[in-house]
């Protein structure tokens, strides 16, 4: 089931992606697409307490306290008046796949601290597959199998070209990929 609501929660976010503003990036490559968003935010540092690892940060929407924990090593850097960006990139490939393999949901994580700046990065990927139980061309209705053999039926979107490609048995996976990026500038 858990799989099954990933897949279903890709296709949402692929065809939401798909159709947002202009930040938005789409390559269809030989087995699907991808689509990929980039977001950036910015704040400024207007308090600072380094013994609590807290900070208040302002943007065009007020203010807001944000507490870093003591993991941040480089967090007595800090300072009021500095500017935090974050950067989220977020990306779905899908593709269809001849395979034998079973569906399946994998997660990995991994985390990066800046060794003499405030700042992080964190990537995170997830992917998900799922088997073509059968597929009805004219009204474009997949049914799909998740890891726990619970099936759910969904319409293909006019997004995916090449539906009439798609054969019972495929594998369609799913990769979302999470990039946060977070740095601090210090104004000259």
């Amino acid at each position: 089931m858990k799989n099954t609501v990933h897949v279903v929660m890709f296709l949402a976010l692929s065809v939401c992606m798909a159709a947002c503003a202009s930040d938005i990036k789409r390559t269809t490559t030989p087995d699907g697409f991808t689509v990929s968003r980039t977001t950036v935010a910015s704040a400024t540092v207007v308090e600072v307490d380094h013994e609590n690892h807290t900070a208040v940060l302002k943007d065009k929407d007020g203010t807001q306290m944000i507490n870093v924990g003591p993991d941040a090593p480089n967090f007595g850097k800090i300072q009021v008046g500095d500017r935090v960006i974050a950067e989220v990139i977020r990306s779905v490939r899908v593709a269809v796949e001849k395979s034998a393999d079973e569906p399946g949901l994998d997660v990995f994580e991994t985390a990066q601290r800046n060794q003499d700046t405030p700042g992080a990065q964190k990537v995170t990927v997830s992917e998900s597959s799922v088997r073509v139980e059968k597929i009805d061309y004219d009204s474009r209705l997949l049914t799909l199998s998740g890891p726990d053999g619970k099936r759910m039926t969904i319409e293909a979107g006019p997004e995916i070209k090449r539906f009439n490609e798609i054969k019972q048995g495929d594998m369609i996976t799913m990769q979302m990929v999470t990039q946060t990026i977070i740095r601090v500038e210090t104004p000259e």
